[in-house]
């Protein structure tokens, strides 16, 4: 049977998709031709209610309830009512550290997503576990946790990585094409996303959305009180999303890439971690936001002084110092305020 004799067959059983939306098949055989279920999806632009019919159309694979429960689940249902905001952390993580794999281009565009994170950063394991619970319960990309990768003079970090891998499926493409809204040949590294749509999304998926981006490429700054994450080449789309949560985020270079940060209490408000990953960088986050500050115009106390130089002999990063401080003490300081003391030890 040559390929349009199957496709007319598979058209045939499958009847016409709804208006505005097309058919798309789940899977591939080696050659491109589909094998297995097909689901309907939207062609861009997108909007946030197709991409959740098209979630609620898919089947839910249910993880175990060991795994439920170490990310705060307390049953599949919870789990079922939290899938299209999974969706939104996954787009986030597909933004920042996750590839995109391209496996076919014959017949029907294809990717895999593909994770590798530093064994070296304290978020890498439940961030990765976390992202690819979200792929599978959302869209069932099966994705595994692959063997460690070996140290490699390729990657910036020269450490061990873990790594994940979803199976390769037109519908990875179509979240590449449709709902990040790039090009078969842009990334998300170089390119500007095309997704105004997530400006009217619920609010508990933009914030979901900005989890995954933190998770990846974020950051509590404890010298300036702050969270930061990398936001180019979409600074301008990332700060219209952090004001419309009610945010108000700052702009500045860090060379080669544009940063955008917030108050730790806004980050935390939102928040900007994810809780259910409740990661190193979550928890410094609440520390911060958490932590009082001493009255202004007034000494600090001699023992905080103390402590300052004791912790500055620990390590000359003025922004660790701060964090250390307010995790002892619950009270914050600023970077300059360290340096300042710093220098008397």
């Amino acid at each position: 049977m040559s390929f349009l004799t199957f496709l007319r067959s598979e058209r045939d059983k499958l009847g016409p998709p709804v208006a505005g939306l097309r058919w798309l098949p789940l899977g591939l055989k080696p050659r491109g031709t589909p094998r297995g279920k097909w689901v309907q999806v939207p062609p861009s632009p997108v909007n946030f209610e197709s991409i959740d019919s098209v979630i609620q159309s898919m089947p839910m694979t249910v993880p175990d309830t060991t795994v439920l429960r170490e990310f705060g689940f307390e049953s599949a249902e919870e789990l079922r009512r939290e899938r299209t905001n999974l969706f939104g952390f996954l787009l986030g993580a597909t933004v920042g550290d996750a590839s995109k794999r391209v496996k076919g281009v014959k017949r029907f565009f294809s990717r895999a997503l593909f994770l590798e994170l530093s064994v070296n950063k304290p978020n890498s394991l439940r961030f990765g576990q976390f992202a690819s619970l979200s792929a599978n319960v959302t869209l069932d990309f099966g994705m595994h946790q692959l063997d460690n990768g070996p140290v490699s003079d390729k990657r910036f970090g020269k450490t061990e990585v873990y790594r994940w891998l979803s199976k390769s499926t037109p519908l990875m493409a179509w979240v590449f094409n449709g709902c990040l809204g790039l090009q078969n040949t842009e990334t998300t590294t170089y390119d500007k996303l095309r997704m105004n749509w997530i400006l009217e999304a619920p609010r508990a998926f933009r914030v979901s959305f900005f989890q995954g981006i933190g998770e990846s490429d974020g950051w509590p700054d404890a010298g300036h009180d702050r969270v930061k994450l990398v936001a180019s080449p979409n600074t301008v789309l990332f700060k219209r999303l952090l004001e419309g949560l009610g945010c108000r985020p700052l702009v500045f270079e860090q060379p080669p890439v544009q940063l955008l940060s917030i108050p730790t209490d806004e980050a935390f408000a939102l928040p900007l971690f994810s809780p259910r990953i409740g990661s190193n960088l979550y928890h410094d986050m609440e520390t911060l936001a958490c932590a009082k500050r001493y009255p202004e115009r007034v000494p600090l106390p001699w023992e905080t002084i103390k402590l300052i130089q004791s912790l500055s002999r620990m390590t000359s990063n003025a922004s660790k110092v701060c964090l250390m401080l307010a995790q002892r003490t619950g009270y914050k300081v600023n970077g300059q305020t360290v340096r300042k003391y710093a220098r008397l030890v």
